[in-house]
């Protein structure tokens, strides 16, 4: 009790030093601030303006952020309740400074700080640094008028910002940063473009580019339609780049073109490739680029877009700017069996799940085709026989990344680096006894990436024998049959890509 007593009685003098303090010409705001954060007002028009305006990279920021000031929120008014502390005496406050209405509940803590400072710190991992700064000089200021205003002491705000940290450190527990939604992956500099450098009007007029619309990609039906009647999408896309690059030569894909050779064309005859689709799409424009040397401009037009969030890129306006832009870089891609990939290639039952998405995709729409599709093969579930490196196994699933995934909740998510060399490598294995009902049960409650048989490396390559047929593998979401022997491989900042300026 006393150092209760003495920590009271520092809390006091402390509180009597601050509110003597005055600016007679800025008393009168005091209220205001004090009045406009009641209910948590400013959190929510700062997260519901992120929410809008940032794009969906931003959008779960927002979210964290006012999830932890309401949690925090509620926590204090708990606290509160079981505290049950004495407002200070304001005798001495001057009326102009004094909030417009009096606060019946306990002194401790402080429901405003704790709000505050869990906005503050949930949202600084991977907002803006000008609005991060913005926020946290607000939250200040906040915590600071409610000593200034005669309404607290200082031990309340105290323990409002602790707990306004604890609720932002569960926030990001529930929903990690992702900084590479907004920032990008880390690539490997490669320079300005040449073209904008030697002539920038034309070049940003789109002077050698070759842009290749694949219409369908963001509608999970089929990848290309008739010459006669292309989606509206298509219309979208095609005017968009060329109201922006009016120099550039566009081509919209149709039902009887072969899209390698379309690709293929566009880059011995273009100086740059851009290409507007999913993964899959952007995998066959890489390869041309590969094959020419040719910078490839990545607008993300598809239902995943995969390659280039990771890039930094969520849509085909954000991919126009990082062309404007002209900066470009060097990323790693995979090999596999003679094919390239960007994002993963996996083989086991997801190759099986994918045929099986793609094939009711056109009836029913691409994510009731993908939750179907994972039903009836969690309900058919079986291992397949593989050779992984030498060691003979039953395999449910396997993944192989180009470069390293960061895990989310036990699922691999994006990337923080696209040059590290690497090919991420996981496997699950039929090991345990009843192995079907194992697997299945793992699969719907996630836990199979630490259970029983599942193993998680990084290599430089890999090399994998299935011996019966058939040889299914997964390549950036399409499916492909393989060789008897599969070998997995790296080539180093092999493809250059636009991206956005980094923060």
């Amino acid at each position: 009790m006393r150092v209760l007593d003495s920590l009271q009685k520092i809390d006091q003098r402390v509180y009597r030093a601050v509110t003597r303090v005055g600016l007679p010409a800025l008393d009168p705001f005091t209220p205001k601030l004090v009045q406009a954060t009641d209910n948590m007002a400013p959190w929510f028009l700062v997260s519901a303006t992120l929410a809008a305006t940032g794009g969906k990279p931003l959008r779960r920021t927002a979210l964290r952020a006012i999830l932890a000031a309401g949690a925090a929120n509620a926590l204090s008014a708990s606290v509160k309740r079981a505290t049950g502390r004495t407002r200070p005496d304001s005798t001495g406050i001057p009326p102009a400074r004094f909030p417009y209405r009096n606060y019946p509940s306990s002194s401790f803590p402080s429901g405003h700080t704790a709000a505050a400072a869990a906005f503050a710190a949930a949202l600084a991992s991977d907002a803006p640094r000008p609005l991060t700064a913005m926020v946290s000089a607000l939250a200040g200021t906040v915590a600071l008028s409610r000593v200034h205003s005669g309404v607290h002491y200082p031990g309340d705000v105290l323990g409002g910002a602790a707990i306004g940290l604890g609720a932002a450190f569960l926030a990001r527990a529930a929903l990690p940063p992702r900084p590479e939604l907004a920032t990008g992956a880390l690539t490997e500099p490669a320079g300005a473009h040449p073209g904008h450098v030697e002539d920038p009007g034309r070049a940003l007029e789109g002077e050698g580019v070759t842009a290749v619309v694949n219409p369908r990609s963001a509608e999970g039906l089929p990848a290309l339609v008739s010459a006669n009647a292309p989606a509206p999408a298509s219309f979208d896309t095609a005017a968009k780049i060329k109201k922006a690059l009016p120099r550039a030569r566009v081509l919209v894909l149709a039902e009887d073109d072969d899209i390698g050779q379309v690709m293929d064309e566009a880059a011995r005859t273009g100086e740059i490739l851009a290409v507007a689709g999913g993964d899959g799409t952007v995998n066959t424009a890489a390869r041309a680029a590969l094959d020419h040397d040719r910078p490839l401009l990545v607008l993300p037009d598809g239902t995943l877009n995969n390659f280039a969030r990771t890039l930094g890129l969520s849509s085909v306006d954000e991919g126009l700017l990082a062309f404007a832009n002209g900066r470009l870089a060097r990323v790693d891609v995979g090999e596999v069996d003679g094919r390239i990939f960007l994002n993963t290639s996996s083989f086991g039952s997801y190759p099986r799940m994918v045929e099986r998405r793609d094939r009711w995709a056109p009836k029913i729409g691409k994510w009731p085709a993908f939750v179907l599709a994972l039903c009836r093969d969690l309900w058919e579930l079986s291992p397949t026989p593989a050779v992984v490196d030498g060691s003979p196994t039953r395999v449910w699933w396997a993944f192989v990344g180009n470069c390293r995934y960061r895990t989310h909740a036990r699922v691999p998510a994006l990337r923080e680096s696209l040059v590290d060399g690497m090919l991420d490598v996981r496997v699950l294995g039929a090991r345990s006894p009843f192995p079907r009902l194992r697997a299945g049960i793992d699969v719907l409650l996630g836990r199979h990436w630490h259970g029983e048989g599942y193993s998680e490396r990084t290599a430089t390559e890999l090399t994998l024998t299935i011996p019966d047929l058939p040889r299914r593998l997964a390549v950036d979401g399409e499916v492909v049959e393989g060789s008897r022997t599969v070998r997995f491989a790296k080539r180093p900042a092999a493809l250059r890509v636009f991206v956005p300026p980094r923060t």
